[in-house]
């Protein structure tokens, strides 16, 4: 922010001189704003900065400020489809050994293990379609990006209640819940009337994510792995929590395809 005289800054307390080599005091920021505009005086606040961008897609700001600059989309492309590529074969690289055994001793590579493997291909080729398809910056960053999900408040449950969780058909019921299919969920157990942590839902870990599938109104049902996968199952609920009776699912968020790759982890891949 400054005092200009025809585009040149005017220091506060300092004397100056106008273009037509009239002096002025030091003091001349004492003058009231009329006299400071008829000497020709205009105070320019600083410009506004320009916001923050994603120098992956751009360049920068064109010299007017009010456009980014777009890098070439093809390029764009071409480096996402290989960024999925090494993070995909950075997945795989903990269980190669497995495909290594088996090509030198031909011993079997576990039925999880080779599950996981196909899960993570098909998440890429998933991927790079979503890439390939995208017709501008912005389709290109949604591959990447998560949808706000049904709410970030917390759907408690009755656990204990067989009404609630349903061993035959392995759904959960949650009036009204919102959950969407392929939306992210967190599962907590929460705590006894001894305040203590309650059992579990028999086929769910506490503290674990869990994709959504099958939704009705006030129904839903767990999957381990997105669909992006190609392996989406019903993870069967095999009993009810014994004393958990304000049990919660969480939206996390529906994610985008670059954000649906599996996790080991899962008991789906363990056997």
């Amino acid at each position: 922010m400054a005092w200009k005289h025809n585009g040149r800054v005017i220091k506060i307390g300092k004397a100056w001189v106008a273009d037509d080599n009239t002096k002025h005091p030091s003091g001349w920021v004492r003058w009231d704003a009329d006299r400071k505009e008829a000497m020709g005086l205009v105070w320019e606040d600083d410009p506004t900065p320009l916001a923050p961008y994603d120098n992956f897609y751009y360049y920068g700001w064109n010299s007017d400020g009010d456009a980014l600059l777009p890098k070439p989309l093809a390029d764009l492309k071409a480096s996402k489809i290989f960024d999925a590529k090494d993070i995909s074969a950075g997945i795989l690289s903990g269980t190669d050994w497995y495909v290594t055994r088996k090509s030198e001793t031909n011993t079997a590579i576990p039925s999880g293990i080779t599950a996981f493997r196909t899960a993570v291909r098909a998440n890429y080729t998933t991927l790079k379609t979503a890439i390939n398809n995208a017709s501008d910056i912005a389709g290109l960053q949604a591959c990447y990006e998560t949808v706000a999900g049904a709410s970030q408040t917390a759907k408690e449950i009755d656990a204990t209640s067989s009404s609630v969780v349903s061993t035959s058909d392995n759904t959960i019921t949650s009036n009204g819940h919102g959950f969407v299919n392929d939306e992210q969920v967190s599962y907590d157990v929460g705590v006894n009337s001894d305040d203590e942590q309650a059992s579990v839902i028999g086929g769910l870990v506490n503290n674990t994510t869990y994709f959504v599938i099958a939704t009705a109104t006030n129904t839903f049902k767990l999957s381990e792995s997105h669909s992006n996968c190609g392996d989406e199952a019903v993870v069967s609920l095999t009993g009810l929590s014994s004393d958990g009776i304000a049990q919660t699912f969480t939206s996390q968020g529906k994610p985008s395809v670059g954000q649906t790759f599996p996790n080991q982890d899962m008991p789906k891949y363990s056997s």
